[in-house]
Order: C-alpha cells, then structure tokens, then sequence
C-alpha cells in the first residue's frame, strides 16, 4: 500500500503495466525529486490521483500508453526545472489540459505521435522553453493557439508530419529563435506568418519542406540574418519567395 507515500527523492518508473488502469495508489505523492515516467501501460486511462504531484526534479516522460484519453492529474505541476518534458504516442490522447500551470521546462519538449491530439492549448502559460520544442506527428492537430506565451526559445524548433496543421499562428509572440527552424510536411500548412516576430536566426538553419498547400513565406518577412543554411524544398502550392526579401546575409 502506496498511499501514505509523499515523497521520492529519485525516480518514479511506472512501464510496462498490463492491467493498470490508474494511479490510486499514488494519491497523495506531492513530490518526485528525479524522473516520473509513466510508459508502455496498455490499460491505463487516467492518472487523476497524482492531482496532488506539485514537483518533479527532473523530467517527465508519458508514452506509450494507448488507452489514456487525459493528463489532467498533472495539473498541479509549474515547472520542470531540471529536465525535459516528452508526451508520445498516447493515441487517445485529446489535449493536454493537465500541463494549464506549467510555466517552465528547463530542457526540451516533445509533443509527438499522438494520433488523437486536437489542440495544445494547456501549455497556454508555458513561457519558457531551454531546449528544444518539437510538434510532430499529430495527425489531427490543427492549430498550435496554446503556444501564444512563448517568447524566446533556447533551442531548435520543429513542425514536422502533422496532417492537418493549418498555421503557425500560434508563434505569433515568438522573437527568439537559438536554433534551427524545421517545418517539413505538413500537408494543410498554407502560411507560416505566426513567424512575423522573428528577425533572425544566430547560428542555425532555416528548413522548410514538403508542405503542399504552402503558398508564400510572408511570415518570414522580417527576418534579416541568417546565421547558417537556408532549405526550401518540395513545396509544390510555393508561388512567390518574396517573403525573404529582407535577408541580408546568410
């Protein structure tokens, strides 16, 4: 019996499960001092009893898990602030509303391969990002509204193999860039200008590639400098490159 349990100073590994089907046990667990990964559980559908999990040290890991349709036991969490932050394939997933108070991760963040994703609106007060942010292969992913707080990122940033994304609007306060920019095949992505607040790009490349329905690169208008390799490639709807006429140098 796991209730009275409070606190772990190291890991909480919670993989490859085949019955669980929640966290009851956990209910009164306010703090994990190194990783929390909840993986590879078949049977599991929610994990509403860590609504008491305020600290996690490290980072959080949920994969794998196909039957958990929320997040939001997670929902007293505000930061990561000693790793990353990864939620893949969970593919009944709808929304991470669980992650509404998270306002930093330390490291990177993955948002990938979870086919039921349709928004991402619960990192709406998620400011700061230190590593990398990647949103890719979300098949029914439209929009990507719930990143209106970012400002800067610290690293790379990548849209790649979401179906049915329609705009980067949700860049639209972004104005710091420290890696590279990939946005490579997504089929219904027809502007890019949530990118209108970037004016360069230090050290790194700008990727754009297999979007099918693209049609000009207005959202790059502002950008200056680029500080390494400029790809465009395969993007059959692209009628104009007018969108770069402000870069300088490469």
């Amino acid at each position: 019996d796991l209730t009275s349990l409070t606190s772990v100073t190291g890991d909480v590994f919670i993989a490859n499960n085949v019955a669980l089907a929640n966290m009851d046990g956990l209910s009164h667990l306010t703090t994990v001092g190194g990783n929390l990964t909840i993986q590879g559980n078949p049977a599991l559908v929610n994990i509403d009893s860590l609504s008491h999990l305020t600290t996690v040290g490290e980072s959080l890991t949920i994969g794998g898990n196909p039957m958990l349709s929320n997040i939001d036991g997670l929902t007293g969490l505000t930061s990561l602030s000693g790793g990353f932050l990864t939620v893949n394939e969970n593919l009944s997933l709808t929304d991470v509303e669980g992650l509404a108070n998270l306002t930093s991760v330390s490291g990177r963040v993955a948002i990938t391969n979870n086919d039921a994703l349709i928004s991402v609106d619960g990192l709406a007060n998620l400011t700061t990002v230190g590593g990398n942010l990647s949103i890719c292969f979300n098949d029914v992913l439209t929009n990507i509204n719930g990143l209106t707080g970012f400002t800067s990122l610290g690293g790379s940033m990548f849209f790649q193999e979401n179906s049915v994304l329609a705009n980067l609007d949700g860049l639209v306060n972004l104005t710091s860039l420290g890696g590279t920019l990939s946005i490579r095949n997504n089929a219904e992505l027809t502007d890019i200008d949530g990118l209108l607040g970037l004016t360069s790009f230090p050290g790194a490349f700008l990727d754009v590639g297999g979007n099918t329905s693209l049609t000009n690169l207005d959202g790059l208008a502002n950008i200056t400098s680029l500080g390494g390799d400029l790809y465009l490639w395969s993007n059959p709807a692209l009628a104009s490159l007018s969108g770069l006429a402000n870069i300088t140098s490469v």
